[in-house]
């Protein structure tokens, strides 16, 4: 999904929490553009050097009270809501009631929150809605944008246009949040080479041995796998 995975989220860890940010949000243009893999991936690459938390906030408002965390940033001990993830670091996830959804719009208590939590760890990445949402979402991205200290959007190549992606820059600079670069999903713009070698994997039962010979001299061909 992310081209070959660990190049993508090291360029992403290195010019962020590399450069000394230690709160880190992700976003992206659309619902499903893969910002939860990001931010995910990004977590994980970040604990390997220092104790990381994953705040979740792009879950949707919770339709139903059992569905709903009861967590608010205002609360001043949230380790009762932080749960191990067994990727190696620790996660904090929001979906909230309507009425209580406001209480994550106000960018200073949000910043506030942040601060408490950096008392117990050193990088915090931050799972954001995307800019341009399909559902009505808990915590709009702008309102929490501004309280990072660097943002990361995720494009999803072959579905975002331009227009889009400028809307969507526009929008988080309005907000003052403080835009570190874009992480281009190619989940939907596959090169040559990664259509063949797909196609190619549904004669394996027939014959494993030349299907795998295949794929592996299609994977090798840098002209097949240079993106149109």
């Amino acid at each position: 999904m992310w081209g070959r995975g660990l190049r993508e989220v090291e360029t992403v860890f290195l010019a962020t929490f590399g450069q000394g940010a230690r709160v880190v949000g992700v976003t992206g243009v659309l619902s499903d553009s893969g910002v939860s893999t990001m931010a995910g991936a990004l977590a994980e690459r970040s604990q390997r050097q220092s104790r990381t938390l994953l705040v979740g906030l792009a879950d949707p408002t919770a339709a139903v009270p059992a569905q709903a965390t009861t967590w608010t940033p205002e609360d001043a001990d949230l380790s009762d809501f932080i749960l191990p993830d067994p990727r190696g670091f620790d996660r904090l996830m929001a979906a909230p009631m309507p009425e209580m959804s406001f209480a994550f719009r106000n960018a200073v208590a949000i910043r506030n929150m942040l601060d408490r939590l950096l008392r117990t760890y050193d990088a915090i990445v931050l799972d954001l809605a995307p800019v341009e949402p399909r559902e009505r979402v808990a915590v709009p991205v702008t309102a929490v944008a501004s309280a990072c200290e660097s943002v990361i959007i995720v494009c999803l190549a072959g579905r975002v246009t331009r227009g889009a992606l400028n809307r969507a820059a526009a929008s988080l600079r309005q907000a003052n949040a403080p835009l570190q670069g874009i992480v281009v999903n190619d989940r939907f713009n596959p090169t040559p080479g990664e259509e063949m070698a797909d196609e190619a994997e549904r004669f394996a039962p027939i014959a494993p041995g030349l299907v795998d010979r295949f794929i592996a001299a299609v994977r090798n061909s840098k002209l097949l796998n240079t993106k149109l």
